[in-house]
């Protein structure tokens, strides 16, 4: 049973793979200069950029009984933590600067898996560190509290 799930999306990295998207898509079409882009080219960027797209254009969290899980896009990156072995103690609100980017980076802190920047929970555990933007920091943690046994 979920008992929280929140999806935050990727307005940043959506807009700047689409203006790249139609950017290259239009320099085909208009074939412009004396070395036009080939057709195999185009498709290869084009399917580089949706493969993009598509991995990191949302950031999904969930919470069962069992684990805390954080899923990029359609899953392919996905990080997660058993709800035993979380170190309640630990858990953190982080401010993460715009230094820190989006998608998915070494900070200071450890790995984190973000869309935007803003804040992020950090949790760790004995052998993990589960570090994730979020815009919900407080329902996250006030969920977890109520897993605590």
């Amino acid at each position: 049973m979920t008992l929280y799930k929140k999806t935050q999306y990727g307005k940043l990295i959506t807009g700047i793979i689409s203006i790249v998207a139609i950017s290259i898509a239009t320099l085909f079409i208009l074939q412009t200069g004396s070395n036009p882009i080939p057709l195999s080219v185009l498709v290869i960027l084009m399917l580089l950029f949706l493969l993009i797209g598509l991995t990191f254009y949302k950031l999904t969290i969930t919470i069962d009984s069992k684990k805390i899980e954080a899923k990029f896009g359609i899953g392919l990156f996905k990080r997660s933590l058993k709800i035993k072995d979380i170190n309640y103690d630990s858990i953190e609100n982080i401010k993460t600067p715009a230094l820190y980017g989006i998608g998915i980076r070494l900070t200071p802190h450890g790995l984190l898996y973000n869309v935007s920047t803003g804040s992020a929970i950090k949790i760790k555990s004995n052998s993990k560190t589960f570090f994730v933007g979020t815009d919900d920091f407080d329902t996250l943690h006030t969920v977890l509290l109520k897993l605590k046994k």
